[in-house]
Order: C-alpha cells, then structure tokens, then sequence
C-alpha cells in the first residue's frame, strides 16, 4: 500500500507542483494582507515600510512552506 504522497510524488508529480504553486499563490495574498493590516499604510513611507513587510511576511511564509513540501516530497 502507497502513502499518498508516494502517489503524487511518483505517479502524478504535475499535481503536486500545481499544489506548491497554488499554495505559494495564497502565501503571497496572505502575506500581503497581514501586512496591509498590520501596517495600515496612508503615506509615502509607510508604503514603503508596508512593501518591506510584505516581502518579509512572504519570504518567511515561502520559506516554511518550501521546507515543508521538501519533506513531504522526499517520503518514500
């Protein structure tokens, strides 16, 4: 008997980079928002501070994430 991720990984492995894509899709959305929130930008510098934090927010939710997938994707 094949674990799921066995399956994904061997038999369709298209879906599982479909899945990894759409994921990061949501991390970049998400990230964006909470920093939107978190910020609440209304000037030109704050902008600026909202943009880094976004960018910060996003390279640590990929980074997570990646690892993540990492491991499940090396399952045997």
């Amino acid at each position: 008997r094949k674990s799921f991720f066995k399956i994904m990984s061997e038999d369709n492995g298209g879906c599982f980079a479909i899945i990894l894509a759409i994921v990061q899709i949501g991390i970049a959305i998400g990230a964006g928002i909470l920093a939107w929130n978190w910020i609440e930008p209304d000037s030109f510098g704050t902008t600026l501070l909202f943009l880094a934090a976004w960018g910060l927010l996003g390279w640590i939710g990929y980074i997570i994430v990646g690892g993540i997938f990492a491991a499940l994707g090396g399952l045997d």
